[in-house]
């Protein structure tokens, strides 16, 4: 069943910008790194404009990281010009630090340099996630943004309860995609499990459509390591995801792209890659496990996994992930012909 929620990409000389990418995740799996260069990839394909990066546990190292990969898909420009910092909850469990997050800046350069700067040293170098998810959502036009959730709802829930988002969220943001659960039915997934309370609430209150990414499709759609010393270090041999990817676990290995799945649907929705559940509603138990309920007044759906477009979407993940980086311009021509900016004041 094809499907595509509403008509909103950019017509021809409709002078709409690109759909700006709202990412927020816990970055707990090498999933989320490669959904991070994912998105940079299709920005570089002007499919979007990679607006705030956040993430959902208080992990200095890993925040670090994450900062590090958004300045190097920046260009050299980015260690001067202004890059919106990375969105940290400061509250709960820092969680594991995988290796993953440590190794890239461990590698030198011939000289002794390293090869990437850490630039986040405490909180003060991070950023509160309900202000730059409000700060860039006014930046952009009307429904002209959505969010990608590749981790536990925490951030999301915690900005329904922001004064005023939620009005915001429904003007600006033209769907959410959840890398989360399992669908039809299935055991409870680690993603909705780590925070319960917030998925309950995200699914029960978001006010824009849902569409969910389950522990089936990321299973089905391994991402092939063997193109990070192929493909990757093809256009880049000093790449963070890459040296991210090698550290993560003994390679060679395939990893699981429910996150991917998610930004790639997010970003290119008229390109057929899934199938789509029929129209209902998605819940979620006291113990984690989601539920769907077929209503045609339901705003939820999940992706279904196409066996005829995996090779199409395998192709798209590596050409896309292991892209060289093509920052974005910072202001693009808005609807009216008025600039649309990417620099928010945080």
């Amino acid at each position: 069943m094809a499907w595509i929620w509403g008509d909103w990409m950019p017509q021809p000389g409709a002078g709409r910008s690109s759909a700006g990418a709202f990412f927020d995740t816990d970055f707990s799996t090498i999933d989320s790194v490669l959904a991070t260069a994912l998105l940079f990839g299709l920005q570089g394909n002007n499919d979007c404009r990679v607006a705030i990066i956040a993430m959902s546990r208080p992990n200095l190292a890993v925040a670090g990281f994450a900062d590090m990969v958004e300045r190097f898909y920046h260009g050299p420009a980015g260690n001067f010009a202004q890059v919106p910092p990375i969105g940290m909850n400061t509250d709960g469990s820092p969680g594991e630090t995988s290796p993953a997050f440590v190794a890239p800046f461990q590698r030198k350069k011939p000289d002794g340099t390293p090869v990437y700067r850490n630039q986040v040293r405490t909180v003060i170098d991070t950023g509160d996630p309900n202000t730059l998810f409000r700060n860039y959502l006014e930046a952009q036009i009307d429904q002209n943004a959505f969010f990608v959730l590749g981790g536990p709802a925490t951030n999301l829930a915690a900005a329904l309860a922001f004064p005023g988002m939620r009005d915001l969220i429904a003007v600006k943001v033209k769907y959410l995609v959840v890398a989360g659960g399992a669908f039809p039915a299935g055991p409870a997934e680690a993603r909705v499990k780590a925070d319960i309370p917030a998925a309950k609430r995200v699914f029960a209150e978001w006010p824009t459509p849902i569409v969910a990414s389950g522990f089936e499709v990321g299973a089905a759609l391994e991402f092939p390591g063997a193109s990070i010393d192929k493909e990757f270090a093809a256009a880049e041999p000093d790449n963070p995801v890459a040296d991210a990817y090698r550290a993560y676990q003994a390679m060679p290995y395939d990893a699981p792209s429910w996150a991917m799945a998610a930004a790639l649907y997010a970003a290119r929705p008229k390109e057929s890659y899934f199938q789509f559940s029929d129209p209902g509603r998605i819940g979620v138990d006291e113990g984690g496990r989601t539920s769907f309920t077929a209503s045609e007044k339901g705003n939820h759906r999940y992706l279904i996994v196409d066996p005829a477009q995996k090779q199409k979407i395998i192709q798209a993940y590596i050409q896309l992930a292991s892209a060289k980086p093509a920052p974005g311009r910072r202001f693009r021509a808005g609807a009216a012909g008025q600039p649309e900016s990417d620099s928010a004041a945080d």
